[in-house]
């Protein structure tokens, strides 16, 4: 498997002239590489990728396809995922229909939806293991989405948003029924301070001068 250096230096490459189909073997085994967590997340090298089967038909594997969708899809809420559908043509095939159904109820906050179609890409052979590791890292995005809208929540609210039942790892506080998110600017209320800007006299004399200039 290539390093991230040879991959950054490839996509370098593939920059700076016309996209190479010979890069679609190394970059392919990445891609493998991020999902099996044995690299680092790289969106540039699955964009390339991406446009490099755009561009060259004969080379579309709809399993490495699925495996970049996925990636992208636990990046929420980063937009990875919607930049790489606008080079990706309709797909109707699975596991890639289910991916993409479910980032559009991950994008719409309909959290509850969005595991009952995320859930079952665990039992796929091509993203399952990938799908079941990133559980927690999907758990802590959505919660820090909830936390910039609400101070407090309703418990079974939250449970069902994170599909979980314990979710004390990933708020400030569980308290009987209510679930508390750390305060923030977006989800606290803030008393409205009203400050003069200028004196009356200060518009008096604004005022006259006005006048003045009219004559």
């Amino acid at each position: 498997m290539a390093s991230l250096d040879e991959i950054k230096t490839l996509i370098e490459q593939q920059s700076q002239s016309v996209y190479n189909p010979e890069s679609v073997p190394k970059l392919e085994t990445y891609v493998t590489a991020q999902v099996a967590g044995q690299a680092p997340y790289y969106f540039d090298a699955n964009r390339i990728l991406v446009k490099l089967h755009s561009f060259y038909p004969e080379t579309i594997n709809d399993n490495v396809t699925a495996q970049i969708l996925i990636l992208s899809l636990t990046e929420f809420p980063s937009t990875d995922l919607l930049a790489l559908l606008c080079l990706v043509p309709n797909q109707t095939g699975e596991p890639t229909a289910t991916i993409i159904r479910s980032a559009e109820l991950l994008d719409s906050c309909r959290f509850a939806e969005f595991w009952a179609s995320f859930k079952p890409l665990e039992r796929d052979g091509t993203v399952g293991s990938f799908v079941k590791s990133s559980k927690e890292r999907l758990c802590k995005a959505i919660a820090g989405i909830l936390a910039l809208s609400y101070r407090s929540a309703p418990l079974a609210f939250v449970q069902a948003a994170l599909d979980e039942q314990d979710v004390s790892k990933y708020v400030e506080k569980v308290d009987g029924d209510t679930v508390y998110f750390p305060p923030t600017a977006d989800n606290t209320k803030r008393d409205r301070v009203f400050q003069e800007g200028v004196t009356f006299s200060e518009i008096s004399t604004l005022i006259h001068k006005t006048a003045v200039a009219k004559e």
